[in-house]
């Protein structure tokens, strides 16, 4: 295989993220038509790690986007407090703890009842320690909820 395809195969290819872990859950497994539903991503740097908040300038911050889905309306992600870290005089945004994510979800009422519902998305982050900044990474996540 040519070099070139091969770097491409493995830009492509999903990976576990190297500096963080990320978990997703949900405020319920089964929800009815017409109901909402909080979608929770956990997300752990590792140890000297940090990712940029919402906010950050010059800087890369995690983000979701999540893919559309008929029925379902995405409410506006909600981001905790973030920590200040001073890079070359400047307060800069960044999570360096645990922390959750939370994006709330309104579940029509043309989704079929008695369906399994499955919500995609990914998030978008660069993580970066106290001397090098990595490249962004993007990290895939799944929702299953059974619809009543």
């Amino acid at each position: 295989m040519p070099i070139i395809l091969l770097l491409l195969s493995l830009l492509q290819s999903p990976q576990a993220p190297q500096h963080l872990a990320v978990r997703a859950t949900s405020s319920a497994a089964t929800a009815a038509r017409g109901s909402k539903v909080s979608l929770f991503l956990d997300i752990v740097p590792k140890p000297g790690i940090h990712v940029y908040a919402p906010g950050a300038k010059d800087y890369v911050p995690i983000v979701v986007k999540m893919d559309p889905r008929p029925g379902v309306t995405f409410a506006a992600l909600k981001y905790p407090k973030s920590d200040l870290l001073v890079f070359d005089g400047e307060n800069v945004p960044v999570y360096q703890q645990p922390f959750r994510l939370v994006e709330d979800v309104s579940i029509g009422r043309t989704v079929k009842t008695a369906s399994t519902l499955t919500l995609t998305g990914i998030v978008k982050y660069q993580a970066c320690d106290d001397r090098v900044c990595f490249i962004p990474a993007s990290v895939p996540v799944t929702w299953t909820i059974a619809v009543r």
